[in-house]
């Protein structure tokens, strides 16, 4: 159990340090709370901040529930086998992505950054938790496309299931808790409160000022 997203983040960054993951990293948080949890990690390894964009594609009629995520570049990933044994269909996918993808455009406006170049860098993935990982795998895949040299995933919490999943595509996990049970990445905090874009570019103007 984390107190607030700060602490995970400075637990995380101790982490990084033991596995000595932190050497010429620029670290990227997914918005929104993923920023914040970054914004912690990034000030104690003294390293830039930068975001990835990356939203869950939802189950129809259950926004909580995702069955892909589609991330910056419009890059995506699918649980094509949970969509077709469920039913949904292409189109509605389709409409999805081009929602998600204005959105993703959106929110780098409304930050008023861009992807930062990562090419030859280790660059560090981090969100709040994962789920069911698909949205922490796109913003993977959508960063593999700026050519770092490593992409290491940092989360404080995970499901043993989205683990393996980030294990098959990242250099490296780094994940405090993977606990058998696992329900919503919320549980695992004590206070775990809604961000708002403004929170976002509060921690990301903080971070360059300190920079």
């Amino acid at each position: 159990m984390f107190q607030d997203r700060l602490e995970a983040g400075r637990q995380l960054a101790a982490k990084l340090v033991e596995n000595k993951g932190s050497k010429n990293a620029i670290v990227l948080g997914i918005p929104r709370g993923g920023v914040e949890v970054a914004y912690a990690l990034a000030r104690e390894l003294k390293a830039k901040l930068g975001i990835a964009v990356s939203k869950k594609l939802p189950f129809p009629g259950n926004p909580e529930l995702a069955i892909g995520a589609v991330a910056f570049g419009g890059v995506v990933s699918m649980d094509d086998s949970f969509a077709l044994q469920h039913g949904v269909g292409k189109d509605y996918v389709e409409v999805e992505k081009k929602k998600l993808a204005a959105e993703i455009k959106r929110r780098y406006s409304a930050y008023g950054v861009k992807f930062p170049n990562v090419k030859g860098k280790t660059a560090v993935v981090v969100d709040d938790g994962m789920a069911t990982g698909h949205t922490v795998l796109a913003a993977v895949r959508a960063v593999r496309k700026g050519k770092p040299k490593r992409i290491i995933v940092a989360v404080p919490v995970s499901s043993q299931q989205a683990a393996g999943l980030l294990k098959a595509e990242a250099d490296e996990v780094i994940c405090l808790d993977t606990p058998e049970w696992f329900m919503a990445v919320g549980e695992f905090y004590r206070s775990f409160p809604q961000l708002t874009d403004e929170d976002v570019t509060g921690y990301l103007k903080s971070a360059k000022a300190t920079a």
